[in-house]
């Protein structure tokens, strides 16, 4: 005759038996899931790096075309150039803060056109315009190292370039 407790012992074994079919292939799922959830993450994390950088990315470029058109309409404004965190305050509020915060170079160029170009000497209107250059360093939004990560390398500054014509 069996006892209450071997029956129980007996249930137990058997539920585990029907929950993982056996001890080697439950510990089996738990290892495979160890290995997947590392690559799973690292996959991940790498995605939203780029997603960062591309954010800052996308804000330099539209930065660059405010500041272009800002600087049309306000020439005086702007000097030459301007160094991080030397943004006028009224052209500041066109700019991300995702960018503004100190790592952002602008560089802003104004051209006056006599209307005869040099190389043909043929007349063309009359075009007076700004060009403005951005660059971003990105030293603080990238969080992984790139030595480690199979080789994968984050862009460490990113520049936009836009030009208008004065109004």
């Amino acid at each position: 005759m069996t006892s209450r407790d071997d029956v129980k012992e007996h249930a137990r074994v058997g539920a585990f038996r029907r929950m993982c079919g056996s001890r080697i292939s439950c510990g089996q799922s738990a290892v495979e899931f160890a290995m997947i959830s590392v690559l799973a993450l690292a996959v991940m994390l790498i995605g939203v790096q780029f997603a960062v950088i591309g954010q800052a990315a996308l804000a330099l470029s539209q930065g660059s075309a405010a500041l272009a058109r800002y600087a049309a309409v306000n020439p005086s404004t702007f000097g030459d150039s301007f160094g991080p965190g030397a943004v006028p305050s009224a052209a500041a509020l066109l700019l991300s803060p995702t960018i503004n915060d100190g790592n952002l170079q602008v560089t802003v160029k104004s051209f006056e056109s006599d209307g005869v170009t040099p190389e043909t000497g043929t007349v063309i209107p009359s075009q007076d315009q700004v060009n403005v250059s951005l660059s971003y360093t990105t030293t603080n939004k990238i969080f992984l190292p790139s030595s480690t990560l199979l080789g994968i390398t984050f862009p460490a500054t990113l520049t936009a370039a836009e030009s208008q014509l004065y109004e």
